[in-house]
């Protein structure tokens, strides 16, 4: 039976490392290293490297999946509070779960040296975002809440600035709660212009 406490540990080192240092400047014994084991020993818990960071992006990717109700085909908002706060608590889950904020700022260093890195790079910071909020407008345009306009402009013109914010935490954590009130300054600004039912 594998020791799930070395093996968490195991990934626990790795995400440390690689969004340090990046994947690929990050050996095997260093992970080991940093748990206290030799270097050959990790291979008692993943074949490679590279199956080490598959479980992780696994593990992040389901904890951004669930949290982000990504996993919902439609996901149902009625007022302009509750996209608001549906918002605010999905922005401030990706700004404060570590294990998500380490997987994009691993991605981050990688996506120049490795397609696979840019493929999760674009995933991450723009097909799911902008696949979700397109669909969330396109549903408050019929509802008439949201004045009419292409769904996905709306989409693109309401989550850049928060990327952008989100960036800055990454690079500057202690900005995070001075990012989250220009966050929310936008969300309102955003709700007052094309909202038509508040």
């Amino acid at each position: 039976m594998v020791n799930k406490n070395t093996k968490e540990r195991l990934l626990e080192a790795a995400l440390d490392l690689f969004s340090e240092k990046g994947y690929n400047a990050t050996s095997i014994d260093e992970i080991a290293e940093a748990v206290g084991i030799k270097g050959p020993s990790v291979y008692k818990y993943f074949k490679s490297k590279e199956n080490l960071i598959l479980e992780l992006s696994e593990i992040c990717d389901t904890a951004y999946r669930n949290s982000m109700a990504l996993n919902s085909r439609r996901i149902d908002i009625n007022s302009a509070r509750e996209f608001k706060e549906f918002s605010l608590g999905n922005i401030r889950f990706t700004i404060v779960t570590d294990k998500v904020r380490k997987l994009r700022k691993m991605v981050t260093i990688e996506q120049f040296r490795d397609e696979r890195f840019s493929r999760n790079a674009t995933k991450y910071q723009y097909d799911n975002i902008n696949g979700m909020f397109t669909g969330i407008f396109a549903d408050l345009i019929k509802k008439g809440m949201v004045e009419a306009h292409d769904p996905e402009q709306l989409a693109l013109m309401y989550y850049s600035p928060v990327s952008v914010m989100i960036q800055i935490c990454d690079r500057e954590p202690e900005r995070i709660d001075e990012c989250m009130k220009k966050i929310e300054d936008n969300i309102d600004l955003f709700i007052d212009k094309f909202f038509i039912k508040k």
